[in-house]
């Protein structure tokens, strides 16, 4: 499959700003670049040479510069737009929203079928729906449709990060490990949206954990403490801390296991972070339960 997001961005944005301006598409066009083509390109149906698009701008005096800025605020502001609403509707595990989300980005796909992210945004909404009522099945066909995305696409950014994040439990072990390797690797090449991608890397490290996967989770014990080195990141090297326990624990070393879970546990109290604290005291009993 194609993914041809940023051609409808190009033509969207070039839409929006001719009629912004209300010129004509009889006015922009030019013994260069005719009517139909201007039209297709505005559609998302078709690409321009950079010539003619450079030439179409010129003709609407244009800067290359003002173009972009516009194109990327329209992007942002959509994107803010949709995940804005996720985090209310989590908080309230209103799973009514998340299927009017759903059926709002599928219609939205529908009339936009060159926008694969309305797709993807639907899969989102409906991992949210499953994670709400857990009888409800994650279609298996989403998740090859979101790998087949993510290795499609050369950067990895917020939103894959959020993609993989809140979709990671879905995923078996061999394909998450493949996506936690891609995050490593890209993360320590940018530096970018590290914060997030340590978050992403950590819940993976606690999927194998739990699915004792213990050759993979050895991958994300020995490479996460160089994104930790920074000991203002506190709450990501507690979570390390926990997991690491965890993983001991499950591995033979039950006494030093929980004694790591303890001490991090005990960190969120001395900071006040009584629900961090619940939370993790949780999952401690649960893990623990289960070996």
């Amino acid at each position: 499959m194609q993914y041809h997001e940023d051609t409808w961005e190009f033509g969207q944005t070039f839409h929006d700003i001719r009629k912004n301006r209300n010129i004509p598409l009889k006015q922009v066009a030019d013994e260069e670049v005719s009517v139909s083509q201007l039209s297709r390109f505005e559609r998302g149906e078709s690409d321009l040479s950079v010539t003619k698009f450079m030439r179409a701008l010129a003709n609407m005096k244009v800067e290359i510069g003002e173009f972009v800025d516009v194109m990327y605020h329209h992007q942002r502001s959509e994107n803010i737009a949709f995940m804005t609403q996720l985090v209310p509707l989590e908080y309230k595990r209103d799973i009514d929203g998340f299927r009017r989300l759903f059926e709002e980005q599928k219609a939205k796909y529908a009339a936009n079928p060159s926008i694969y992210q309305y797709h993807l945004n639907m899969i989102l909404a409906q991992s949210f729906i499953c994670k709400c009522d857990e009888t409800i099945p994650f279609p298996p066909e989403y998740l090859d449709e979101v790998a087949d995305y993510l290795f499609s696409v050369e950067q990895w950014r917020i939103y894959e990060l959020i993609l993989i994040g809140n979709l990671y439990l879905f995923f078996e072990i061999p394909l998450l490990h493949r996506m936690g390797q891609e995050i490593y690797h890209k993360s320590k090449e940018t530096g970018e949206n590290q914060k997030l991608a340590v978050v992403v890397l950590l819940n993976i490290f606690e999927t194998c954990i739990q699915r004792r996967e213990t050759e993979y989770a050895d991958y994300y014990r020995e490479h996460l403490p160089e994104f930790l080195e920074d000991e203002t990141k506190l709450y990501e090297r507690n979570i390390y801390h926990f997991l690491l326990g965890l993983y001991e624990y499950q591995t033979g070393q039950r006494e030093h296991g929980m004694e790591r879970m303890q001490q991090a546990i005990t960190v969120y109290e001395w900071l006040g972070c009584e629900n961090l604290a619940n939370n993790y005291r949780t999952d401690c009993r649960k893990y623990t339960k289960k070996s």
